[in-house]
């Protein structure tokens, strides 16, 4: 029986720095193989699964992925172009979960965004099997290393194992870590996969899972041979399946990141501390400025300097880094989201992330607190149209989230100096302050001329979606 193709990667290059790691490869991974990638540390064999999961830019080529009735959509090419992967496991090789996740919950996630239903008794169970069940509630920052890693090979394993419909898996060193019984397991999950038709990618160093491979890949100097490898069959288990939908990967992030939100909102709240900070200082130079009001009431300098500074509590929190994007750069907990969400993550990510409901409530607080030692006669016009100028700074948000998204990439070459790029929301924060001091002096107005307050604000929100769209962009470039 022919088996069908769930991968082809054609004339695939990826360059890691100055280096080029692979170089022109050519691979087809069928139906129930179990493909073995080995070689020394450093060879490329992460790169290597990094890139046929859509997570590393291309230098030259692409990688397709075909459905069960043999549908194509390209994962990745050399061009940036990267559509949303079909439904597939990912254990990586720096584990890819956060540790404030509980252990079932992190099962289950891995299963919904799968577009699979689980629940917690279901869970349980495939915790059982790996001799887990015991710390289903724990966070995973409680586990040791080597049940950590565990936890990584199940999340990874389970949405193919517990699925009909067969499905790709990749496992990068899976038995790093594990003890006797969890390799035990592990191979013995391997096998199943294979036969119910899973295609199984390995990257690892261990002679007994190199063993179990139907197929195995040397990388050597960015190039593969192939030998492959004849092994027993051993006879499966029946498993209860669980019901398939279609996949909401968005939806799934959005429920983890709320739920992780919700369990430590310390960290949230603390994004509101440095804005807090800024307007006791805005107070302090108000309070000053109180004996010179007569010659401020004259210049513009005055409703500058107070539009900035009651601006800046709600701009601060907007540019400091979210909670959130920690998270997911720990043990690259972002990178598993990248690859099962596909294009959608940053996008999806930087506005979720982003300080969407601290700019209102920050700007009107600075407006009451300091508005007392204002040289201002157009109170009420003011507050009327304050929310406007509010609205543009969750824009900024989203544009600063982006750009601490890109940053928190440290290994893609250059990323760093991405930082720098905050500077240029200071920009739309002027536009902004020009805007919101033209509003304290003569009100606001409908007409769109150059300085006119609206002009100004749809110069700023028009700024910071372009910052926005090449933070963005530029990853998957």
């Amino acid at each position: 029986m022919v088996q069908s193709p769930v991968l082809k990667a054609r004339g695939l290059s990826v360059t890691r720095g100055t280096r080029t790691v692979i170089k022109k490869l050519n691979l087809e991974i069928i139906q129930g193989d179990i493909v073995c990638f080995v070689g020394e540390n450093g060879s490329g064999k992460t790169t290597l699964i990094e890139s046929l999961v859509g997570i590393l830019p291309l230098t030259t080529g692409q990688v397709d992925w075909f459905s069960e009735k043999g549908e194509s959509l390209t994962i990745r090419n050399y061009s940036g172009t990267r559509e949303k992967p079909y439904p597939f496991g990912l254990t990586l090789q720096s584990d890819g979960v956060c540790g404030e996740e509980k252990v079932m919950e992190r099962l289950i996630t891995a299963l919904k965004v799968s577009g699979m239903d689980c629940s917690q008794i279901e869970a349980k169970q495939i915790l059982e099997e790996w001799g887990m069940s015991h710390r289903a509630e724990d966070r995973v920052s409680q586990l040791s290393a080597g049940l950590r890693r565990r936890l990584a090979v199940i999340s990874g394993m389970a949405p193919a194992m517990m699925c009909r419909t067969p499905r790709i898996v990749f496992l990068d060193e899976p038995s790093e870590g594990l003890d006797s019984f969890s390799k035990g397991v592990l191979k013995k999950w391997i096998s199943e996969l294979s036969q119910h038709g899973n295609a199984i990618v390995i990257a690892s160093h261990d002679q007994e899972i190199i063993s179990i491979s139907r197929r195995i890949l040397t990388i050597e100097s960015g190039r593969i041979s192939e030998s492959n490898n004849t092994i027993k069959e051993d006879i499966i288990q029946e498993r209860q399946l669980l019901n398939v939908r279609d996949s909401r990967t968005i939806s799934s992030l959005f429920s983890w990141s709320y739920s992780i939100e919700k369990r430590n909102p310390v960290d949230a709240i603390g994004r509101a501390t440095p804005s807090i900070l800024a307007l006791l200082l805005s107070y302090s130079v108000m309070i000053g400025m109180d004996t010179s009001q007569a010659t401020l009431s004259n210049t513009n300098i005055g409703n500058h300097l107070a539009a900035a500074l009651i601006l800046t509590p709600a701009f601060i929190s907007a540019v400091i880094s979210p909670a959130m994007i920690r998270r997911l750069s720990e043990e690259e907990c972002g990178k598993w989201w990248s690859a099962v969400c596909g294009p959608q993550f940053r996008p999806a990510t930087s506005i979720m992330a982003s300080s969407i409901l601290l700019p209102l409530p920050l700007t009107y607080l600075s407006w009451f607190v300091l508005s007392g030692s204002l040289p201002v006669d157009s109170s009420e016009e003011v507050l009327r149209w304050l929310w406007l100028p509010s609205l543009v700074i969750i824009d900024i948000s989203c544009a600063a989230t982006a750009l601490h998204l890109l940053v928190s990439d440290l290994r893609r070459s250059g990323a760093a100096v991405a930082s720098l790029l905050l500077i240029v929301l200071i920009w739309p924060f002027m536009e902004l302050v020009d805007a919101l001091s033209v509003i304290m002096e003569v009100g606001m107005s409908s007409e769109i001329s150059i300085g006119s307050p609206l002009a100004s604000i749809i110069i700023a929100s028009i700024i910071s979606a372009m910052v926005w769209a090449v933070a963005v962009i530029i990853p998957d470039a």
